[in-house]
């Protein structure tokens, strides 16, 4: 009898143990989750904004100290793309190909007044602006010395900053318009199985006061949360999860298995002892 009470303890604990192991639930590892997106009957689920509200990609208006890449040329005209100190006379060759060290040193620092001064035009007042707005101002003051003239415009000053439980913590560059949350985050190598999915935080700085947010990417809410939307400078720092970075192995997903046959074979192992014992 006594043997069949340690051999049922025994097992009560590899079964524990085993429960365990389940526990690291995957709801705090799934991303995009949410009562409140409608679900069809293809499996596609959608959010319908209410009237008034609105979670777009913004428009980012150039501030001083942003640095904006030019580069003015005209396809049919080699001495106009000279004038205008272009190094390309072909869009494709105009940023892509170029090193960041190239694309900076073709850049123009925007001043405190808000300003950038290039050949030839001169002046152009381009704070607050977007930089297609940007690219379209300088278009035509160009055009006023030759036709077929070609604009490329970026903003290079465009970095993120992605530190914590990331598997590529680093500072990224973006070319793109906008960059969301999850563009920083994949961009880094995707958060590892120790982040927190609730709380990712973003750090961004104003001229008057530094501002964390908190992001819970576990929710599908996310989405039209008004700080998906990242800010160049913005720094996104993904917490460790308290739970799984203390947990041992026997809380590991991928462990499960294996950890569960380890427990299994040592109480068999103790079971043959105690009956040979007996």
């Amino acid at each position: 009898m006594r043997v069949n009470r340690i051999c049922k303890l025994l097992f009560a604990i590899v079964l524990g143990s085993i429960c365990l192991t389940s526990c690291t639930s995957q709801r705090n590892l799934i991303y995009l989750q949410g009562k409140d997106m409608k679900e069809t009957k293809n499996g596609v689920q959608t959010y319908t904004y209410r009237e008034g509200e609105s979670n777009s990609s913004p428009d980012y208006k150039i501030q001083a100290g942003d640095m904006v890449y030019v580069n003015i040329f005209s396809t049919i005209d080699e001495e106009a793309s000279r004038l205008f100190g272009s190094n390309s006379s072909s869009p494709t060759n105009s940023l892509q190909y170029q090193s960041d060290q190239n694309i900076f040193l073709s850049s123009y620092e925007v001043d405190k007044a808000g300003n950038i001064t290039l050949p030839v035009i001169g002046m152009l007042h381009v704070g607050d602006m977007t930089i297609e707005e940007i690219q379209n101002l300088i278009k035509e003051k160009a055009e006023e010395y030759s036709k077929d003239i070609i604009v490329v415009c970026k903003l290079v000053t465009f970095k993120i900053r992605v530190a914590g439980e990331v598997n590529r913590p680093g500072v990224y560059t973006f070319y793109q318009p906008s960059v969301d949350i999850f563009d920083a985050l994949m961009t880094a190598g995707d958060l590892t199985y120790d982040a927190s999915r609730k709380k990712v935080r973003v750090i961004r700085k104003t001229d008057k006061e530094d501002i964390i947010y908190t992001l819970d990417i576990r929710k599908a809410s996310v989405l039209r949360d008004k700080n998906y939307y990242l800010r160049p400078g913005d720094i996104v720092y993904v917490e460790p999860n308290k739970h799984t970075k203390n947990l041992t192995a026997v809380n590991r997903p991928l462990s499960t298995v294996s950890y569960a046959l380890s427990i299994v074979s040592a109480v068999c192992s103790v079971v043959a002892i105690i009956m040979a014992l007996k």
